[in-house]
């Protein structure tokens, strides 16, 4: 939508046209992600330079900005042009929080133009206990309800958007809807897919029917060092640094760890071998001066002793003889597998200085070939005896203790690199480096860590080389809160499974709540029948506080002028109210913004939620319809870039009477027609296909929308329309076949849940309300009963009925009830005990299924939260 345009006035909601947008000059940025020097890059340093780029682009967007359709864009090309493995918002998210190295004030500047509101972080104190600069461990989710309806979806949109723009958590921000969005909801596409982009749920949600964390939800950077083999061991202490040293190649791939554990007994087979080098130096110094000392000394002597010392073996020196045969044994195999040496400890010293010269560590020839010319040199006379030349015989001394000095000094240098202490780790005693996938989920990392401090995680490129990006740390895991999650649409751990190491912070809800919590949490529960009308009601506070409905100073202060005139009705009053606040925000000259793009798309989701939940607002409670019409007068308003109302109950009589009088004003205004109708004539048409989907076997939405409540009870709703109704009759008998199926398989699996419900509520067309007046049917809606045969089911079905029948709404209705199956007197039997004295049938022909049908008058009971969900009986009970 393009903001900078003005629209007639006279523009329905319904008809506004909503421009796609995408950053400017991604073509050419993502021609460079095509290059040779970019596609040369490991995937860790790709990733870093389109996460870059991203924020790059975010960054220098102009305010107001609103930019979640352009990040969607963005991240959907990465994914279709391959440029990294498993995308989504979440990898930004990351880097962003990780490897970005921005400051924390860009971090929230980035954050604040994505979701379109730049606001002071407590701001946010309104849906989570954030004050006082609060913050939480680990990653925060934020979750929609399992079988999710628009109501839960758009709610647990908007708490994840606020989430993450107020950085709840240090970790990730995450938005989950379990099993994927309601797709067969005609609103989904409208609101998501083509206001985001096809790619939103993918780019930007998870599905997970059941809430866990991975590495990537507990890893850090904090303590980690990243060490590349050529570095002395020497160079760091991990006890006083307390680091987690990650191995790396040249290219940034991992090789393994070096860990605190590991320093001892490496150090150990080293600091064995180079006693009994420095032995072996020493030695020969000791024996070329005590030779050099005597009073005739001869060529053959000291060629002797030479060759002695060179043909000593490294097990017969005195360090080695010393040691225990285990370490004698590690110091064989370092040789051996390590420094080359093949006869390991049996090979003598010019064996092992001849084989450390191959891997190019020291040319110890030189020494052995200078000690042999030091026989043939010009210390000995023609007859082999030493010349008695001081000068040149110390000169001769000092070159060789150099020699050795220099050799030696280059022999420790190399075996004091951490590439060599790493290979006496894996190859001498065995350590297979251990690591972790960016997916393994808690359990494995808890098996995994065992007495290690930490463990790196690793993320695999296309061929399968390992790159690290992050380290778990064995102390976090001991945390009783290792992240936290908000619920919206729902209030309780069971719908979700919701681990103990998550705490739950915030909750939206309109149903009933038992939720027990360690600390207080931001719970907003109340009586409506959308949570979208709560969520609503708080988006108001923060866009009043910081919005101008994107309007400019020049236009307020006209339309103020314009009002002074006119303070002789509410209506009036109210609108010069709402402009005064804009003049406060721009009186307080603040760096705060609201996008009145984030607000059009908000309220325009708003709307179809409530829309929805309320079944075009023939159940609702006061707090619905007067949030309806504010959305409606909002959204107005934003679209003209002036103060308007199109709706207003000024002139209804505030008795019982109130709430079905406004809702039926809301439904006849034309601005708001123009909304629901295209959406419900495609609800209307949906319903038949979706029957017929339903026979076929394919996904469909008839039976989504069940829930376990209390624990024992299993209770689903199917909504149809007047002119859906020949079809359902139609194929009631295969469906409610289906429907007994799946509840014994539920049963079967969870022997808890025993009183299994299904009602068919016929809602009232867009039409029809729209017209007004009284509206009649000729069918009945239905609701089907089945339970296994015990007692205790018995029990809970006499439990629910009993209270059912007291019901103001199920009085009214006029009852009767068909029973089916082998079970259809016992059933009828327990009907009459514990209900209403209705008629009884046992219709001849209909399907041999153990289960009764309550049929009455179509719409009389439509609301599944306050007209059946109150009579069901508990689990204890």
């Amino acid at each position: 939508m393009d903001m900078s345009k003005r629209p007639s006035k006279d523009m329905l909601l319904g008809d506004y046209p909503f421009e796609s947008k995408r950053f400017e000059g991604i073509e050419s940025l993502f021609s460079t992600f095509k290059g040779k020097e970019f596609q040369e890059k490991n995937e860790h340093a790709k990733a870093d330079g389109i996460n870059r780029a991203l924020a790059d682009l975010i960054l220098k967007a102009p305010e107001p900005a609103f930019l979640i359709e352009e990040v969607v864009d963005f991240i959907s090309r990465v994914r279709k042009e391959n440029l990294l493995q498993q995308y989504t918002f979440s990898s930004f998210e990351l880097w962003l929080n990780q490897f970005s190295n921005v400051s924390t004030e860009e971090n929230f500047k980035i954050r604040g133009k994505v979701v379109g509101k730049w606001v002071p972080r407590d701001t946010y104190q309104l849906y989570f206990p954030i004050g006082m600069g609060k913050s939480y461990p680990g990653t925060h989710f934020v979750t929609a309800h399992n079988s999710p309806d628009l109501d839960t979806t758009v709610a647990s949109f908007w708490g994840w958007v606020d989430a993450f723009a107020a950085r709840v958590s240090k970790g990730l921000h995450i938005w989950n809807v379990p099993g994927g969005p309601p797709t067969t909801q005609v609103e989904v596409k409208l609101l998501f897919n083509d206001l985001f982009g096809e790619g939103i749920f993918d780019c930007l949600g998870k599905p997970r029917l059941s809430l866990t964390l991975t590495s990537l939800d507990l890893m850090t950077q904090q303590g980690m060092i990243r060490k590349q083999t050529g570095t002395s061991i020497l160079s760091f202490d991990h006890e006083r640094q307390r680091n987690a040293v990650v191995l790396i190649d040249k290219e940034g791939y991992y090789l393994g760890d070096w860990r605190t554990i590991d320093v001892e007994g490496v150090r150990q087979v080293i600091l064995s071998l180079n006693n009994c080098l420095m032995w072996f130096e020493s030695n020969l110094h000791i024996q070329l001066i005590s030779c050099f000392s005597e009073e005739r000394l001869t060529v053959d002597h000291i060629s002797k002793v030479v060759k002695g010392l060179l043909k000593m073996k490294i097990s017969e020196c005195a360090p080695a003889k010393e040691l225990p045969p285990h370490q004698l044994q590690f110091v064989n195999d370092y040789l051996v597998k390590v420094l080359q040496v093949s006869k390991g400890i049996e090979a003598d010293f010019e064996q092992f200085a001849r084989s450390i010269e191959k891997v190019g560590i020291v040319n110890f020839t030189e020494i052995i070939a200078w000690l042999k010319s030091l026989l043939k040199s010009e210390l000995f006379d023609s007859a082999g005896v030493l010349t008695e030349n001081r000068p040149l015989i110390f000169n001769q001394l000092e070159v060789l203790v150099k020699m050795l000095s220099e050799a030696f000094t280059s022999v420790r240098k190399h075996v004091d690199r951490l590439d060599i202490a790493f290979r006496i780790k894996t190859d001498v005693f065995g350590f297979i480096p251990q690591y972790l996938t960016h997916r393994t989920d808690l359990e494995e990392i808890r098996s995994k860590i065992g007495n290690y401090s930490y463990m790196t995680v690793n993320q695999t490129d296309l061929e399968g080389r390992q790159i690290p990006i992050g380290v778990v740390h064995a102390a976090d895991l001991q945390q009783d809160v290792l992240g936290t999650v908000s619920l919206r649409d729902f209030c309780n751990r069971e719908e979700m499974k919701i681990p103990s190491y998550l705490q739950v912070i915030s909750v939206i809800d309109h149903h009933k709540s038992a939720l027990q919590t360690d600390s207080p949490p931001k719970a907003v529960i109340s009586d409506v029948q959308s949570s979208n009308a709560i969520v609503a009601e708080l988006a108001f506070t923060i866009n009043d506080q910081y919005g101008l409905g994107g309007m400019t100073e020049k236009e307020v202060n006209a339309q103020l002028k314009e009002m002074e005139k006119k303070l002789d009705t509410v209506q009036n009053i109210r609108i010069y109210q709402r402009l005064l606040q804009k003049k406060k925000v721009l009186c307080s000259k603040g760096a705060h913004y609201v996008s009145p793009r984030r607000e059009m798309v908000e309220y325009l989701h708003f709307i179809y939620a409530i829309l929805d939940d309320t079944d075009l607002l023939t159940k609702v409670s006061r707090i619905d319809v007067e949030c309806m019409a504010s959305l409606l007068n909002r959204l107005k308003s934003l679209i003209v870039k002036k103060e308007v109302e199109i709706v207003n109950f000024d002139d209804i009589k505030e008795d019982e009477a109130f709430t079905a009088k406004a809702a039926e004003r809301l439904l006849q205004n034309k601005d708001f027609y123009s909304l629901y109708s295209k959406v419900y004539k495609h609800k209307e048409q949906g319903v038949d296909e979706n029957f017929e989907k339903c026979l076929k076997g394919a996904p469909s939405n008839i039976f989504t929308d069940t829930k376990i409540l209390n624990y024992c009870n299993r209770v689903g709703q199917t909504k149809i329309f007047a002119r859906n109704y020949a079809t359902f009759k139609k194929v009631a008998p295969e469906l409610q076949k289906r429907w007994y199926e799946k509840a014994l398989n539920i049963y079967a699996n969870n022997r808890e849940i025993m009183l299994h419900l299904h009602a068919t509520s016929t809602v009232a067309s867009a039409e029809e309300l729209f017209k007004g007046g009284k509206i009649s049917y000729d069918h009945q809606d239905e609701m089907w009963f089945w339970i296994p045969h015990t007692e205790l089911a018995v029990e809970k079905l006499k439990l629910f009925l009993s209270g059912f029948k007291g019901s103001p709404a199920v009085q009214k209705l006029h009852l009767e009830l068909d029973l089916y199956g082998n079970n259809a007197r016992e059933l009828s039997q327990i009907f009459k005990e514990s209900f209403l004295p209705i008629e009884h049938h046992f219709p001849k022909g209909g399907p041999d299924l153990p289960i009764a049908v309550l049929r009455y008058n179509a719409g009389g009971l439509n609301s599944r939260k306050a007209m059946i969900a109150p009579y069901l009986p508990r689990l204890a009970e």
